[in-house]
């Protein structure tokens, strides 16, 4: 059985708001990469949302399916990258997130900061597809 309630898909990303974004966990299993957040910020545009103002959701889980690529990256203080695994940014607060359409699939780019080193850092996963899941709205979105 299911334990989500809501579910979308990157077919409405340009609803979805990652911004602040704290990630708890992230597991990878064979061509899926999950992502497990405290919250994420749906649009009141989005049709999910009943309310005529942005909110922003309980605990949620953000999976990517059919992951062909998937890179992270620690920008270190002398203008240098070091690539790290993915599950090694864990407790990263995302800044921004980018979906660009590449042939059958979709490149995103998530762009945030590490809380372990306090370095800005980037996930980039090549997928075919990604759904959110989370259970309740709560609180009024910050913009």
């Amino acid at each position: 059985m299911n334990p989500w309630k809501n579910e979308t898909t990157n077919d409405y990303f340009e609803f979805l708001d990652f911004h602040d974004c704290i990630v708890e966990e992230i597991k990878i299993e064979k061509d899926i990469v999950t992502i497990d957040f405290e919250f994420i910020y749906i649009s009141n545009e989005h049709p999910l949302n009943p309310f005529k103002v942005a909110k922003s959701t309980d605990k949620c889980r953000l999976t990517f399916n059919k992951v062909e690529v998937s890179k992270a990256i620690i920008f270190l203080d002398d203008d240098k990258e070091k690539e790290v695994r993915l599950t090694d940014l864990n407790e990263m607060e995302f800044l921004e997130v980018k979906q660009q359409p590449v042939d059958d699939h979709f490149i995103y780019e998530m762009f945030g900061t590490d809380w372990k080193t306090n370095n800005f850092c980037c996930i980039e996963l090549k997928a075919k597809s990604f759904k959110v899941e989370w259970n309740e709205f709560t609180e009024d979105a910050w913009y």
